[in-house]
């Protein structure tokens, strides 16, 4: 049995950041998750979508508390870097565009009033100056652009890694298991070791409330979505050294989809990636995780998104391409779930499909309401409260007012 104050549950990016946060307080922290399966195919245990090598970063967003909670997280990215000794972020700008008009309208109207009101450096592209600076894109007329300079992309995998190697470095330990039950301050985990916590903070992503974690189930629903990559040669990959990551509501759509620029894979291969949905099949229990990280994605959502690839970058080469599976946690907030759900136990969960980018800072608000504190304070203008889910087991999907056109991709 290991006693310790504070223990994380869940080694994504939300929880390792605050485990990390909590562990340079000067808390004794268990930070308990697995390791990245080494076969998705034959793999019973948790999945996540950031075993993956891009994620976009930017401080452009389309709700004030999204830009506030990205812009805190940027500022620390190269004091992480420098004193992890792991590079994650890669500052090639960020790009949102939308239609001036039709059903995607609405987003660009979001997106350029909180860049104004919260005054995001950004420069306005519209119409020719958008191809002018960025010839890879072929937008229709009308359409309105936001370059962000501090946007661009992170690799997951190692922003993750550089949160766990400071919080190592503060003292924290890591248990590369599941945790598979939590009684009052007692956490089990797969092995059978237990964990004695002061304090537990759950932060399992799209799996809280399946998990058996918590007292009550977190009002969310988690969507299986498929993203399409396009496989570059390098001398392809080179020929778009200019790229921004991309957010776009294409004509005639009300759903935003994102677009990352060639990253180079730990295969070695060179990867475009693109994504969003409008809808998608909803996971409501671990079977149906595991059966959908073990696929290879749906096929027609990925023929959809390598079309609408097609129009926007018409000269890319498209010869290779493939589908994977990822998968999304949308609160009934829309924003994170970062809240005392009972006494002595947190909940830090639901990105949102925009989470990544910003995880440092989750981890932070997660560290801070988990030592007692409060977010009254913090500048943001929700409150983060978790929602319980009124009726487990309902199908009916938790309605959302504030996602409105924009539950379709928002990485």
């Amino acid at each position: 049995m290991n006693q310790v104050d504070f223990a994380v549950i869940g080694r994504g990016l939300m929880g390792t950041a605050c485990a990390r946060h909590l562990a340079e307080g000067g808390h004794s922290v268990a930070l308990i998750g697995p390791d990245e399966p080494t076969d998705p195919a034959t793999h019973d245990g948790p999945f996540a979508s950031h075993h993956d090598a891009g994620r976009i970063t930017r401080i452009l967003a389309h709700d004030a508390d999204w830009a506030r909670l990205s812009a805190r997280s940027i500022a620390r990215y190269r004091d992480i870097e420098a004193r992890s000794g792991i590079d994650f972020y890669h500052p090639v700008g960020g790009m949102m565009a939308a239609p001036s008009d039709g059903p995607g309208a609405a987003f660009g109207d979001a997106f350029l009033a909180v860049a104004d009101a919260e005054g995001i450096t950004h420069d306005r592209l519209d119409g020719a100056p958008i191809s002018d600076r960025f010839p890879m894109f072929e937008f229709a007329p009308g359409t309105r652009a936001a370059w962000d300079p501090a946007g661009g992309w992170v690799d997951p995998r190692a922003m993750r890694r550089a949160e766990e190697v400071l919080a190592l470095q503060a003292g924290a330990s890591v248990f590369p298991e599941a945790a598979i039950a939590r009684r009052d301050a007692r956490i089990t985990l797969a092995s059978g070791a237990t964990i004695d916590a002061g304090e537990t903070v759950v932060a399992t992503g799209a799996y809280a409330g399946m998990d058996a974690l918590l007292p009550v189930r977190p009002a969310m629903e988690v969507y299986a979505r498929t993203v399409a990559f396009v496989e570059l040669e390098e001398t392809e990959a080179m020929a778009l050294a200019g790229m921004p990551t991309l957010i776009f509501v294409p004509e005639g759509q009300s759903h935003d989809l994102y677009l990352l620029p060639p990253i180079r894979y730990p295969d070695g291969r060179w990867l475009v990636k693109i994504g969003g949905e409008a809808d998608s099949p909803r996971l409501r229990n671990t079977a149906e995780m595991t059966a959908w990280f073990r696929s290879g994605g749906r096929a027609a959502a990925g023929r959809a998104l390598l079309d609408a690839l097609g129009r926007v970058m018409p000269g890319l080469p498209m010869a290779q391409s493939f589908t994977a599976p990822c998968a999304v946690a949308f609160t009934a907030t829309g924003k994170p779930y970062v809240a005392r759900v009972a006494p002595g136990l947190s909940l830090l969960a639901g990105g949102n499909g925009a989470g990544a980018k910003c995880a440092d800072e989750l981890g932070r608000l997660g560290a801070t309401i988990a030592t007692g504190g409060t977010l009254a304070k913090e500048g943001y203008a929700c409150d983060f409260r978790a929602v319980e889910d009124a009726a487990p087991g309902d199908d009916a999907p938790v309605r959302d007012p504030l996602r409105l056109v924009w539950k379709g991709g928002m990485s």
